[in-house]
């Protein structure tokens, strides 16, 4: 049998569960045997409860740095937090327009009222804000390209098969 070409190195991997059974007898410890399609490999996890995975069932290898939190989420919540990043990342663009058009602006006195200043930015300070804004908008866009790519393949949590 000829092997499929290797995965994408940033691909999700899924793997489904092909065996299980006791590992030990004098405690409690199961074997689940784990088959990868895309590499034709076979890997073993032991858990201390018997129904911890379900044979014939799917499930995608979370592999991640020490630094970094994997993030389970149900398909409908994950196309939720897309939809709020979009949200963040087009809000971040809007105070970046803002910022830029203030800069453009010329400056206009106002008086305080009473037991108050006024404190308005220059221009420069206007285009470093824009900057620091661009910056965090840039952020949640590498975010949001991220969690997409995680979800590439997921089913369509409403049932659309297209």
């Amino acid at each position: 049998m000829m092997l499929p070409l290797p995965p994408d190195p940033d691909d999700p991997i899924e793997v489904t569960c092909a065996a299980t059974y006791r590992a030990d007898h004098t405690t409690a410890a199961y074997a689940f045997v784990f088959r990868v399609d895309a590499t034709g490999t076979r890997f073993t996890i032991y858990a201390p409860t018997p129904n911890a995975y379900r044979i014939d069932s799917t499930y995608r290898l979370t592999i991640c740095e020490p630094d970094e939190v994997p993030l389970w989420l149900p398909a409908d919540e994950a196309e939720f937090l897309m939809h709020c990043l979009d949200l963040v990342q087009r809000r971040w663009a809007d105070a970046i327009a803002e910022a830029t058009a203030a800069a453009a602006r010329p400056p206009v006195e106002q008086p305080a009222e009473r037991g108050h200043i006024n404190v308005e930015p220059s221009p420069a300070g206007y285009r470093t804000v824009a900057a620091r804004f661009a910056d965090e908008r840039d952020r949640v866009a590498r975010l949001r390209e991220h969690l997409g790519h995680l979800l590439v393949d997921l089913p369509d949590p409403h049932g659309d098969v297209s």
